[in-house]
């Protein structure tokens, strides 16, 4: 099965309630609830990434995140480095898993927002604000996946341009007129 569940302030083995921990409940189970347990968001799907998809995520708690070991990447590309044995995470720590996979988030993390690959072309870009250093730029005439520090970034145009934007004018065949109406620029007849 495809779904899973975490368990907030779950009875421990010693018939005790563990305040503010939680329990990961997946695939194929049946459980009963015990009094002064209940479950975070209910029953929810795993997330299916396909090739050009991915998730950003933040770590609440300290943990060995084993899950997403080479799949991850972070700022400070430390993924190609990252051991089998896992990367150690600490609270506030954002990485991005990208597609195709299976994910099951840890009870330690927090998915932030899901991302989709943006495909562009040619002639088509977009700007890309980096939320660490500020420092913006484009990308243009590719397929590109915005990072877990990266966000898409809009610039603000002055009126006259919106304005000329906004105009149902073919910028080609309208190329020779211009806004002020008048008279083209020749001499008088004589």
């Amino acid at each position: 099965n495809r779904q899973y569940a975490v368990i907030l302030d779950p009875m421990g083995p010693d018939g005790k309630l563990q305040l503010g921990q939680k329990r990961l409940v997946r695939g194929d189970a049946s459980f009963f609830l015990q009094p002064g347990e209940r479950l975070e968001r209910g029953i929810q799907n795993v997330y299916v990434l396909g090739e050009n998809q991915g998730l950003v995520l933040r770590a609440t708690e300290s943990f060995l995140d084993t899950a997403t070991g080479a799949a991850a990447s972070d700022a400070a590309g430390k993924a190609a480095a990252a051991s089998a044995k896992g990367e150690e995470r600490c609270p506030g720590d954002r990485w991005m898993i990208r597609g195709p996979a299976e994910y099951v988030p840890p009870v330690q993390v927090e998915v932030v927002t899901t991302r989709e690959a943006i495909p562009l072309d040619e002639n088509e870009g977009v700007y890309i604000r980096d939320i660490k250093s500020g420092r913006v730029r484009s990308v243009c005439g590719e397929t590109y996946m915005l990072t877990e520090n990266e966000e898409r970034w809009e610039k603000v145009l002055p009126p006259g341009v919106e304005a000329l934007l906004s105009g149902n004018r073919d910028p080609v065949a309208d190329r020779g007129e211009r806004g002020g109406g008048g008279g083209g620029g020749g001499g008088s007849g004589g």
